[in-house]
C-alpha cells in the first residue's frame, strides 16, 4: 500500500474540538453528544481531540485517555485525530499507544515545548520514538508562535523513511512555510492550521484544516472546502475565504478559547469552562465581542 493510499482519507475540514467542561475545569463529557451534533450537522469532516483548541496540555494523561475514549464512542461518521504530543516522550508514546489501541484514525503530534532550538537530531529521535510506537498515522504538529520549535526541512529529512509519518499540521502562519511544506511534501497530507489560509492551502493541494475557528462557525469552513470541491480552481474558494476573514477580523481581536467558548453559548449549546492557566472571558469583552457579531450579521 502506498503512503497515499494509507493515508488518503485523512482529509477536509477537522475542528480541533474544544473539551467540555465544568466552572470548576472539571471534566464535562457528557455535553459531547450535542456539541459534536452541531459539527455533523455543519459538515464537518472529523475531529482532532485534546489539540490546542482542547486544551490537550492541560489535562493528565488519564484524563486524555478518557476524553479519547468517549470521543471515538460518539464519533458516528467522524475521522477522529488525537492530540498526544507532550514534553516527556514517554508519555507522548503511551498516549499514542492508547490513541492506536482505542481506534482513533491518526495522531497529532506537538514537538516537546519546553527546551527550545532542540537539535534537529533530538528533535527527530522524540518523533521517531512516537512514530515507532504503534502502526498508526502519525501528523506532526509545527506550530512555533506557542512552542517555540520549529519542525524544520532537516527534521523532516531525518524521518523521511518512516512509514507511519502522515502529514504536518502546519499553524506557523506564514503561507510560505505552509506552501513549502506542500510542494516539498506531496506525499504527505498537509493541513492548514492557521485559519486563513484554508482558502489557498486547498488551491495548492492541502489535504485540509485542523481549525480551532471551527468550534464556533464550522459552517463558515465548510463553505469554504465545498466551493473548492465545485470548483478547484475558481474564484468561489478566495470569496468564501474573504468571507471567513471577515469573520477572523472580529474574533482574533479577543481571547481565543475563552471567547469562542462564550460564542457557542449565544448559539444555544452550553457555557463550557476553561482550565487554568486559562480564565473565563470578563462580562465586558464578552458583550462586546457579541455585539460585533451581531452588527455583522453572524449572530
Amino acid at each position: 500500500m502506498t503512503a497515499e493510499t494509507r493515508f488518503g482519507a485523512l482529509s477536509g475540514i477537522y475542528t480541533a474540538i474544544f473539551t467540555p467542561q465544568n466552572a470548576d475545569s472539571s471534566l464535562a463529557l457528557h455535553y459531547y453528544p450535542e456539541l459534536f451534533e452541531f459539527h455533523r450537522t455543519a459538515g464537518i469532516d472529523g475531529l482532532a481531540v485534546c489539540g490546542t483548541n482542547g486544551e490537550g496540555i492541560s489535562f493528565s494523561v488519564d484524563e486524555r485517555k478518557e476524553i479519547l475514549e468517549k470521543a471515538i464512542e460518539l464519533r458516528g461518521g467522524f475521522s477522529i485525530i488525537a492530540g498526544t504530543g507532550a514534553t516527556s516522550v514517554t508519555d507522548a508514546v503511551e498516549l499514542t499507544k492508547h490513541a492506536a489501541s482505542v481506534g482513533a484514525d491518526a495522531v497529532l503530534v506537538l514537538p516537546p515545548f519546553f527546551v527550545k532550538n532542540p537539535a534537529p537530531q533530538g528533535l527527530a529521535d522524540y518523533y521517531r520514538s512516537v512514530l515507532d510506537s504503534a502502526d498508526i498515522p502519525v501528523i506532526l504538529y509545527n506550530i512555533p508562535p506557542f512552542t517555540a520549535v520549529h519542525i524544520t526541512d532537516e527534521v523532516m529529512e531525518l524521518l523521511a523513511d518512516h512509514p507511519n509519518l502522515a502529514g504536518v499540521k502546519d499553524s506557523a502562519g506564514d503561507w510560505e512555510r505552509t506552501l513549502e511544506f506542500i510542494q516539498k511534501y506531496p506525499h504527505l497530507r498537509i493541513f492548514t492550521g492557521s485559519d486563513r489560509l484554508l482558502g489557498p492551502g486547498y488551491l495548492h493541494g492541502a489535504a485540509g484544516c485542523i481549525s480551532g475557528g471551527a468550534n464556533t462557525f464550522p459552517e463558515v469552513l465548510c463553505a469554504v472546502r465545498d466551493a473548492w470541491k465545485n470548483d478547484p480552481t475558481g474564484n468561489a474558494v478566495l470569496e468564501e475565504q474573504a468571507r471567513f476573514d471577515r469573520l477572523i477580523d472580529i474574533t482574533i481581536k479577543y481571547p481565543f478559547i475563552t471567547s469562542s467558548k462564550a460564542i457557542l453559548a449565544h448559539r444555544g449549546l452550553p457555557r463550557y469552562g476553561v482550565r487554568p492557566p486559562l480564565v473565563p472571558i470578563s462580562q465586558e469583552l464578552e458583550n462586546e465581542l457579541i455585539g460585533e457579531l451581531k452588527a455583522g450579521g453572524w449572530l
